[in-house]
This record gives structure tokens, sequence and C-alpha cells, in this order.
């Protein structure tokens, strides 16, 4: 892993912390049905190299976490997969905490930790069950309600949700919220639910500059190009379908930059047109 890469939007500092990358043997969106139009997996492979692999051009993903330093704030976006063994991404052992050492971040630093929504992939370092104590002591944690009632309220809570999540209520350190929230000045929780039914997007703006954090809203940058076509894992598809699509043509009207969890680290850059389609340009 090399030193971090940072990104500046006015006065706020992001700072990229990759928890890790592994090959899975499928593709972003399902193959289309019978007389719809194929998917150019090799193209998007040719654009976005480290977003595929092998030669059916399938899905690299990647588990990027990110840092946000503003106005005396430490802020934390996701916490990738934990110690794992992950087995949904070929047994990944998640690296967050590697990339904070080598951008110098301490977990006590963090004043906030955002979780776009209560998925492994994006939870699995907020508790450390070793010490049996919040992972980021210093932190309050954030979550849409709608995904705690979602997932806490099923007659079988998955386990990952009982294991890194509602530990941290039991610890009182999570703060659960719901509409569009402003909770740190430029810092916006946008709700972009379909993926999960409280997924949300993280609006970041300072000195007429903005970037959306997507999460799973774009799980490829091919999403971007196509964002009609649907994620098969995504809870409700058709509103998923909707969510993507309407955030994609805010993104690009707004002129805001964008950067996305499982896209190649560090996972930002622009949205572009090319020929009169769009594409996601990394930076």
């Amino acid at each position: 892993m090399t030193g971090p890469a940072i990104l500046e939007i006015g006065d706020v500092r992001l700072t990229a912390l990759p928890d890790g990358a592994a090959d899975i043997p499928t593709w972003p969106a399902p193959e289309p049905t019978a007389g719809a139009a194929p998917i150019d997996w090799a193209g998007y492979h040719r654009a976005f190299p480290e977003g595929f692999h092998g030669e059916a051009h399938l899905w690299r993903i990647h588990n990027n976490c990110y840092c946000l330093d503003t106005g005396g704030l430490r802020i934390l976006v996701d916490c990738g997969v934990g110690v794992g063994p992950y087995p949904r991404y070929g047994n990944l052992r998640g690296e967050l905490p590697v990339a904070m050492g080598l951008a110098g971040i301490d977990a006590g630093s963090f004043d906030i930790v955002f979780l776009t929504h209560a998925h492994p992939d994006h939870a699995g370092w907020t508790f450390d069950e070793e010490l049996q104590r919040p992972r980021f002591g210093n932190a309050r944690y954030l979550l849409h309600r709608r995904d705690w009632e979602h997932f806490g309220g099923r007659e079988t809570v998955p386990p990952y949700f009982r294991r890194f999540i509602q530990p941290l209520q039991e610890a009182g350190v999570l703060d659960l919220i719901e509409g569009e929230t402003e909770f740190a000045p430029g810092i916006t929780a946008m709700e972009t639910p379909g993926h999960t039914p409280g997924h949300m997007s993280l609006l970041v703006q300072s000195r007429g500059q903005g970037l959306v954090i997507a999460g799973d809203v774009l799980n490829s940058p091919m999403f971007v190009t196509e964002p009609e076509l649907p994620f098969g894992s995504d809870a409700d598809i058709a509103r998923g379908v909707a969510t993507r699509v309407a955030l994609v043509d805010r993104i690009e009207a707004e002129g805001w930059r964008v950067a996305a969890e499982h896209f190649p680290a560090p996972g930002w850059g622009d949205v572009v047109r090319v020929e009169g389609r769009r594409w996601f340009r990394a930076l």
C-alpha cells in the first residue's frame, strides 16, 4: 500500500483510506434480458483496468473509506470489512488500520463516524470485538433510522449487525438520523434509498466547490455511464435505479465531484461528457 491520496474541496481535506480490493466472480450489473443491448464489459475494462479482472471482465471490487477534515472536526466515512475474513470478497481482510497508519491518522482523533448504510462491508471496523468497545472511541456514530429499524427489527437479526452495529447503541455512541441533515458545516447527509431503505450519500461543500461520496448508489464507474442499469444487490431494485439516475443527473448539473467506496482507489473524480455520453474521469 502506497502513501495516502488527498483531495481538497475548498477548505475540506479528504484522505482516501483504502480497506482493500478483491476479485469476485460476477459483474457489477446483471446481464440484460434476451433482446436487450449487451453491456460492453470489455470496453469498461479498458477504461477502468483496476475495476475489472480476467478475460471475462469480471468485477474487481474496491473498498474505500474516507477521512474528512473540516472546521476542526474529523469525520470517518464508512468502516470497511473489518478484521475479516470477509467471504463475499474472497475472504478479504480489511486494511483500514494500515491505511490510517500511513496517513498518520489515529483512531482516537475522529469526532464522527458516518455510515452510509448498515452493510457488513461498510461497518466492519466500527467495534473492536477483542477489547469490547467502539474502535473509534471519541466519535459519535451516525446511521439512518430506517436502516437501524430494517436490519435490527428482523426476526433473525443478521450476525454482523449484532456484532458491529448494535454494540454501538449499547455503548451509547450511536445517533440515528433521518431526512437531509447538515451535521457539520458544509457536510450534509442526503437520503439516497434503494440499496438499503436508509442508505445515505454525503455532500461536501466548501467555498463554491462540491463533492458527493455516493456510497453504494454507484458501485462501479460503469454506473456513471449507465445509471439506469440495475444493481442486483439493491434491496429495492426500481428505487435504486431511480435514486442512481437522479444522483448522477444532479452531480453533473451541479458540477460536483464524486467519490465512491467501491470504485478503484482512491475512488474520486469528475463526471464528464465524451461524445455525448457521461463517464467517470478519475483524478
